[in-house]
């Protein structure tokens, strides 16, 4: 069970002063509240989860904001007010004769104290409630570095579990599977996927997507008219939604009926590829969810990463292309003709299997028409019963 690294303070100090309520809140600055992390009273009113709107949480919220000490004896005769000096009270407290609340850090957080014993603190008092504020404000400190270095431990594992997977050269689709998976784990989301909209298209397919996602989505084209996905693949800008609303028409990834869940978090990013290519990953979280910065710079930056990846894996297939065929007819060049030929009269000769060797010349050579596309030209070659060579004279093998 983790303990609180604050409470033993917190509790020392009340000892000491023998106070009502000792109490340090901490503020929450994206949620604007004081949240109040380590306290020991005899109040029935302070709940021990209490959290306080800042603006609203009266003499806490000065303190926290002037960042000044503030020290009140004698509020015997303020007791009915004491709810609105102090709102985790209530009317119904009574005979507090004095408080001393003091910043602790630099806004970070308030060190509340009272008492019904005396009217208010003396100095030596004073002195124990500042210096353990500065010993709290230290912990404070520690804290929040040591949150900071276990998020970037977890940043450096799933970059290095990432980079191991791509120097074990997977096959791609294999890589891009992990990379989504990955980054939505990471994330704590259900759903990941991994788009790529080709150039001058108006359609984009699904690369990759965590496997719990519907199987005729990887299966398809998609319009990017229509969904979240494809208006991020369009206008090629960022969209994160805290909270979709299943009653918006538009809050949907793919399609309207793709049997996603349309509530929770959505969260997608594109690249631009160095080919003209768009490609962006997306995620959706059941819950609402907040990623922190450093959350998202690290998925955003696996993405830049892989998209590099991606590219030279695509530069290394047109130019093993280049070199293999010539680029006036899609056919065999030279070199490669004569190791094609090689290659399949060596497993002939292996496996003691007949070989018919036929040539046709083309005379002039670059008269001959082609109609057919590299990519049609590299599925015929798939099968071995076919060699081209455009090397003049051009001969073909069948």
């Amino acid at each position: 069970m983790h303990q609180n690294p604050y409470q033993s303070l917190v509790s020392l100090l009340s000892n000491i002063l023998e106070a009502y309520t000792t109490a340090l809140f901490v503020v929450d600055p994206k949620n604007r509240q004081l949240n109040l992390v380590a306290s020991q009273t005899l109040s029935k009113y302070l709940n021990e989860n209490a959290s306080l709107p800042l603006e609203q949480s009266g003499i806490l919220a000065q303190v926290q904001k002037m960042g000044q000490t503030i020290h009140l004896d004698k509020l015997q005769d303020a007791a009915p007010s004491l709810s609105t000096t102090v709102p985790f009270y209530r009317d119904g407290e009574s005979h507090i004769k004095g408080l001393f609340a003091i910043p602790v850090g630099d806004g970070a957080g308030v060190l509340y104290v009272d008492t019904k014993y005396s009217w208010g603190f003396n100095d030596k008092q004073q002195k124990w409630i500042r210096e353990i504020a500065g010993v709290l404000n230290e912990l404070l400190q520690r804290n929040e570095c040591m949150r900071q270095q276990q998020n970037h431990t977890r940043v450096l594992d799933l970059w290095q579990r990432l980079d191991e997977a791509n120097f074990n050269e997977d096959a791609p689709e294999e890589y891009c599977r992990l990379v989504v998976s990955e980054c939505a784990q990471f994330l704590g989301t259900e759903y990941g996927f991994l788009a790529l909209k080709e150039p001058r298209k108006q359609h984009y397919h699904v690369l990759a997507a965590t496997a719990n996602a519907p199987r005729n989505i990887t299966c398809q084209q998609m319009s990017v008219k229509q969904g979240l996905i494809g208006r991020i693949l369009q206008n090629r800008k960022p969209l994160l939604i805290a909270k979709m609303n299943s009653q918006t028409s538009d809050h949907f990834l793919f399609t309207s009926s793709e049997g996603l869940p349309h509530h929770g978090t959505f969260w997608g990013f594109p690249t631009q590829m160095s080919l003209g290519h768009t490609m962006s990953m997306a995620f959706l979280s059941r819950r609402f969810i907040e990623w922190s910065t450093d959350d998202q710079k690290a998925v955003s930056h696996i993405l830049q990463s892989f998209r590099l990846i991606l590219e030279q894996y695509y530069f290394k297939e047109e130019c093993n292309h280049l070199r293999t065929y010539d680029l006036a007819t899609g056919l065999h060049n030279a070199l490669a003709f004569e190791a094609r030929v090689e290659n399949i009269l060596t497993v002939s000769m292996q496996n003691s299997s007949p070989l018919t060797l036929s040539l046709v010349q083309f005379e002039p050579w670059q008269l001959l028409p082609v109609k057919a596309t590299p990519k049609q030209v590299r599925k015929w070659l798939a099968d071995p019963a076919f060699l081209f060579s455009v090397s003049p004279p051009a001969p073909l093998l069948f």
